[in-house]
Order: structure tokens, then sequence, then C-alpha cells
């Protein structure tokens, strides 16, 4: 099987420890978004502003 960018970009979040991501959703990330779904380690939070996703709010504690 194929693998393609965005599932190598969420393979590496995924080593390094990520475990949440803030980001617009749109077409150009809907294969990561995809990817980070399907892998089901690393949680997407989407929001409507790229200053929203560039400063999430404050860490939370799981």
């Amino acid at each position: 099987m194929k693998q393609t960018v965005a599932t190598l970009i969420a393979k590496t979040l995924d080593r390094a420890g990520v475990k949440r991501i803030w980001g617009v959703t749109g077409d150009s990330l809907n294969g990561l978004s995809d990817s980070l779904h399907r892998m089901g380690t690393i949680e997407w939070l989407g929001t409507r502003h790229e200053e929203v996703a560039a400063l999430p709010p404050a860490p939370r504690r799981n």
C-alpha cells in the first residue's frame, strides 16, 4: 500500500508524542485530518480562524 505525505506527517507527529492538533479544516488539510482520524491517536480540534489554531487554549490536563 502506498503511503501518502499526510500519513507520513501523522505518523511522525505520533512518534513525537503529539496528542492534539488545532487547525482550520479545509481542502488543503483534508488528507492530514483523514490520516489522523484513521490512526486515532491524535485528537484534531477544528477551528474557524488561523489565529485560534496558532494560539490554542491553555493546556488541558487529562
